[in-house]
């Protein structure tokens, strides 16, 4: 998984590297935007049960880090 991350180059979601820009920044929609994409990847790729866990989650790093326990 953090292959497929990294050739996509959006690892730095999952590994804290690039926090969630304040609201008023012009960055966050954009942000915003590769996150949900991000979860979406994170929970497609994993069982239905696991899956059924995380998505109340609001970050793809609060995701990964619950995957990773």
């Amino acid at each position: 998984m953090t292959m497929a991350l990294k050739s996509k180059n959006k690892l730095w979601f999952v590994n804290g590297t690039l926090p969630c820009p304040l609201d008023e920044d012009h960055d966050s929609l954009a942000w915003d935007r590769c996150n949900t994409m991000n979860m979406s990847w994170l929970t497609n790729v994993v069982d239905a049960e696991i899956s059924q866990s995380v998505l109340w989650m609001d970050t793809a790093l609060e995701i990964w880090h619950d995957l990773k326990e």
